[in-house]
């Protein structure tokens, strides 16, 4: 079992004991472990994040309390087919990898259609089918590449594709398909992950955290990332991040979720997608989605902290070869040849060379 005194950063006091004392003062601590107050908080030292328990943890005891995170009759009769503003929206490819079940975590990972060799990588280190987790790629359209996509699929069984171009400012819209189609085609997820797919993902740690850390029932309110907070609205013509003072006013954004690896409980998927719906296109996915939806949906995001791999710590472990200790995610943007690295470091096999 992980460490959850390893979510607190560096300097933060022991806030679980101190979470437990002031339920004992308030008498909410016997409710707490019977019947699931909001679960213990998982703090940084950054004034701009929140400092009180975010989301709710689901237990034995509690289930009337929290009711089904949503249903579909509170989506609009046209829903369905639209995706933002694309009015005739359509699954090109779909799965219904589901199929009833509940699964512990769906993970959904956003993808080019041109980056096999990543999928692949994913499909034989972390995202190696097991029990309990869902690994799906989602991607755009590509009229060079639609053949061989297809022939991909044919064989894994595990790409969802919507019918808007696949293309760098494109971003949002399939951010907004994945919170589609774990409404649509997943409701019994007990947890939603979404990644890019040059991550890393300790799957074991992963469903060990979820299953005791947090709660194998699921959450409510759930939104834990790698937090940003006070970051500067790029305007310089130089940057692939400028954004124009038309396309967004503010001089900062909102906090909000660096977008390579946010996990969901589905009553955040659903209000957010829900939001997305309604709201105007903006191209940067993650500041759209969890920093401005989530604010206006009075979402607050929990920080991962020292559960992600650092990139120092990760040059470290592949130079020394040894225990990287506990963590749930690699840094972003980790090479192919680096995740096939760390998946036999933490899986324990022989040292392979990957030159």
């Amino acid at each position: 079992m992980l460490d959850k005194r390893r979510l607190h950063a560096p300097g933060s006091p022991p806030c679980t004991l101190l979470f437990v004392a002031a339920l004992t003062i308030t008498g909410c601590l016997s409710f707490w472990l019977l019947n699931g107050c909001p679960g213990p908080p998982l703090l940084v030292s950054s004034p701009m994040v929140a400092q009180s328990p975010a989301y709710v943890l689901i237990l034995p005891g509690n289930g009337s309390v929290h009711p089904r995170p949503y249903v579909l009759s509170e989506l609009p009769p046209d829903d369905e087919t639209t995706l933002i503003d694309v009015r005739n929206f359509r699954f090109v490819i779909n799965h219904e990898p589901c199929n009833k079940t509940q699964p512990l975590l769906l993970m959904l990972i956003h993808s080019a259609p041109s980056n096999i060799p990543k999928r692949m990588v994913i499909r034989e280190t972390w995202g190696q089918r097991r029990n309990g987790a869902i690994v799906l790629f989602l991607i755009g359209t590509d009229d060079k590449l639609q053949n061989q996509i297809e022939e991909e699929d044919k064989i894994y069984g595990d790409i969802v594709q919507g019918n808007f171009k696949d293309a760098y400012r494109n971003m949002t819209y399939k951010h907004v398909m994945a919170l589609k189609w774990a409404t649509y085609h997943c409701p019994g997820a007990k947890y939603v992950l979404k990644l890019d797919d040059d991550v890393f993902v300790h799957t074991p740690a992963m469903l060990e955290f979820l299953s005791h850390d947090l709660s194998p029932w699921g959450a409510r309110r759930l939104i834990l990332c790698d937090l940003m907070a006070m970051a500067m609205v790029k305007r310089s013509w130089r940057s692939k991040w400028r954004v124009s003072p038309l396309e967004y006013p503010g001089k900062t954004y909102p906090v909000y979720c660096a977008g390579w690896a946010i996990i969901y409980s589905p009553d955040s998927v659903f209000s957010l997608y829900r939001e997305a719906q309604k709201e105007s296109y903006f191209w940067i996915d993650d500041v759209h989605i969890t920093g401005t939806l989530a604010k206006k949906v009075n979402l607050t995001q929990t920080p991962l902290n020292s559960l992600i791999l650092k990139k120092e710590r990760l040059k470290a472990v592949l130079e020394k070869q040894n225990s990287p200790g506990d963590f749930l995610f690699g840094p972003a943007n980790m090479a192919e040849s680096d995740i096939r690295a760390l998946w036999y470091i933490v899986t324990s096999k022989p040292w392979p060379s990957f030159n």
